[in-house]
């Protein structure tokens, strides 16, 4: 249990830093670029070995690592955006929301057994996406001023659940058919984000600052240590349904819980409601899993 919290901890510290990053004028895309390259030398030391090898290109699951790269560089840049317009309890459900697409594709490619209680969490996790996304008018009239251009900011909820979703599934595809082991596979997965990050600074000839360098190092080592955490709680022997969904739970609602104390963030009746569900599917997914129901 002490791994799962401190895994969930560092999800929220991630989102957190993200709600800061405005206040300090930090770049986004830079210190995302910069988090990744710390999330792989934080990987290296900790592992205590480099899990790059000359031949690992010519690997078939090598172009799905690539994939996954730039599948990381937009999502972290998305849930950034999220974070700055709708805040972190909405940001941090649209993201855990999509265990509702993945827990789909898992029971219909790779056939796991499922019952209505699995079925009834996603439908809640898929209704909690729609809740979770309604922004508050008031609200988002005072944020943007310009109402016309303020109702394309629910595409970067939406596209954040699409992406996770995609994420998790092409991991699912990962372990279920190349059997990578989680460290490598994570230490790699950053590598390939942080050069698909440092092309785009090359391509756009972005002027790197100190304050950006030190952003991605400050977001850097929770986003690498959310994982080890998470890698460790499953490696205590807990299981796996429970591990992701008792985790998934914490951060919603620890997420929702600092940004209204900290950041005196506000939630429309809607967005409650989307958050309940949220935990609501999440623990039926995760009883269904366990076989307790």
């Amino acid at each position: 249990m002490g791994y799962l919290l401190l895994s969930a901890s560092c999800s929220i510290t991630i989102v957190v830093i993200f709600k800061l990053f405005d206040r300090y004028s930090i770049n986004r895309y830079q210190a995302i670029v910069f988090n990744y390259l710390i999330c792989v030398i934080t990987g290296c030391l900790t592992l205590g070995a480099v899990p790059f090898e000359k031949d690992m290109i010519t690997e078939p699951w090598f172009p799905i690592m690539i994939g996954l790269g730039f599948l990381f560089m937009g999502g972290f840049n998305l849930i950034s955006r999220t974070v700055t317009h709708f805040g972190m309890a909405v940001t941090s459900v649209a993201q855990r929301m999509s265990l509702g697409l993945s827990a789909t594709f898992a029971i219909l490619y790779y056939g796991e057994p499922y019952d209505v209680f699995k079925i009834i969490g996603i439908l809640l996790a898929l209704s909690a996406v729609v809740f979770i996304n309604i922004p508050d008018k008031k609200v988002k009239k005072a944020q943007e001023g310009d109402t016309q251009s303020s109702k394309w900011l629910i595409l970067y909820p939406v596209s954040i659940f699409l992406v996770s979703s995609l994420i998790e599934i092409l991991l699912q595809y990962l372990h279920a058919v190349h059997e990578m082991k989680p460290a490598n596979e994570s230490i790699i997965l950053f590598a390939n984000a942080g050069v698909v990050g440092m092309v785009g600074l090359i391509i756009f000839r972005e002027k790197i600052k100190l304050k950006n360098i030190i952003g991605g190092i400050v977001l850097g080592v929770p986003n690498y240590f959310s994982i080890y955490f998470m890698l460790n709680a499953l490696d205590s022997g807990m299981d796996g349904s429970v591990v992701y969904s008792s985790c998934n739970i914490i951060i919603v609602t620890g997420a929702a819980l600092v940004g209204y104390l900290s950041f005196r963030e506000h939630l429309s009746k809607l967005n409650m409601v989307g958050i309940l569900l949220s935990i609501a599917a999440i623990v039926l997914i995760a009883l269904s899993n366990m076989e307790i129901i």
